[in-house]
């Protein structure tokens, strides 16, 4: 059974509990406040601490055969981010593996030269493009030129879209978990009396679920509290993003959480509240990458982060256009990737990037007919 899985199990048996506790009325004191914390405390752990567990599968059981002599080309959203980067390095050591022929382009943070990147893919004539964390809606003009040409087009990390052959991987329910988990995590370490500041990135549509998991189930918490919730862009990192979490913790000092869409802003975060001389916050990002994980391990300045194991996903990219490829339906492909919590203690394990626990590569390369 994945995390995933587990996890729905859990919160299915919990749901009427806390649905129950959602609908009670304000708290008229403070013994019944710090009740319905703790209840809501002991709710989330049960959650977060499945939610650290040990992923023991994912990796699909069947899959065609592996189509042959095959040119693709990986666009990530841009290779400065680790979270882009690394699935499309995971993608380019699978697509060695089954014999395949790879090209990375960046992407380099903007719609336009996103655009201009798939275009150069496009003139190079692959048989196939798989692009990381780029909103098909952003680079519309060229992935109708890619279907024109007869290019399959997946787009990893982006909500469904016609605009391409596939898209949905992760799917929803994984998006939705890494945000509820890190919601699930600040309730448990606060005992149910969270004080959250929020900043959401509008730039990637991907990003929307999380962050609205991450806020409605602090909403399931009658005793929790979200503050402040602003909104910028990937390009606002380093100059705009600190003044701005500078400017909230001004507004806010009683606030013990402050959540951000993805590691890579949260150095930036950590700059503006060093400006303020905060301290002792938990500090919440998302996606696992190597340098999170440093933070979070060394006490940094990050509390915890929710994980997709980044490779993997670039391996999963691979099988879902192969299942393309060979006229099968891709979905059974993103149906792989799971979501770790990782805090302090899982960290202290943990070396580099998360890998998910499990060897995947030889998974996949046994799924394939490639070993034994």
């Amino acid at each position: 059974m994945t995390i995933k899985n587990s996890l729905r199990m859990s919160i299915a048996v919990l749901g009427c509990t806390l649905a129950l506790t959602a609908c009670q009325s304000a708290p008229t004191s403070s013994v019944g406040n710090t009740e319905e914390g703790a209840a809501s405390a002991a709710a989330a752990a049960v959650r977060a601490d499945a939610a650290k567990a040990p992923v023991t599968g994912g990796v699909p059981e069947s899959s065609p055969a592996v189509q042959p002599e095959k040119f693709v080309i990986l666009i990530p959203c841009s290779q400065a981010s680790e979270g882009c980067a690394q699935p499309a390095n995971g993608a380019a050591e699978a697509a060695k593996a089954i014999g395949w022929r790879t090209q990375i382009i960046d992407g380099k943070d903007t719609a336009d030269t996103q655009n201009a990147a798939i275009r150069q893919a496009v003139a190079l004539k692959p048989d196939g493009i798989i692009t990381f964390a780029i909103n098909p809606d952003s680079v519309q003009g060229a992935l109708n030129e890619a279907k024109n040409q007869g290019v399959k087009v997946v787009a990893s990390s982006a909500t469904p879209s016609d605009l391409v052959a596939f898209s949905d991987n992760p799917d929803a329910d994984a998006w939705k978990l890494s945000g509820s988990l890190l919601a699930d995590y600040a309730i448990a370490e606060t005992d149910g009396q969270v004080k959250a500041l929020v900043l959401h990135d509008t730039g990637f549509d991907v990003l929307e679920a999380r962050h609205d998991a991450f806020v409605d189930q602090l909403a399931n918490c009658s005793t929790c509290e979200v503050l402040e919730d602003q909104t910028f862009t990937f390009s606002d990192l380093a100059n705009s993003v600190p003044r701005l979490v500078q400017q909230m913790a001004q507004r806010h000092p009683d606030f013990n959480t402050i959540y951000i869409d993805y590691d890579y802003a949260v150095p930036t975060l950590l700059q503006g509240l060093r400006s303020v001389n905060a301290d002792g916050e938990i500090v919440l990002g998302s996606d696992g990458t190597s340098a999170a994980i440093k933070l979070i391990r060394d006490n940094g300045g990050q509390t915890a982060t929710t994980a997709f194991a980044l490779g993997w996903l670039g391996w999963s990219g691979i099988d879902a256009l192969n299942r393309i490829f060979a006229g099968e339906n891709p979905n059974e492909a993103a149906g792989a990737i799971s979501v770790k919590l990782i805090d302090q203690t899982v960290a202290q394990d943990i070396s580099g990037l998360w890998e998910g626990d499990i060897d995947f590569r030889s998974a996949y390369l046994k799924m394939w007919g490639l070993s034994a």
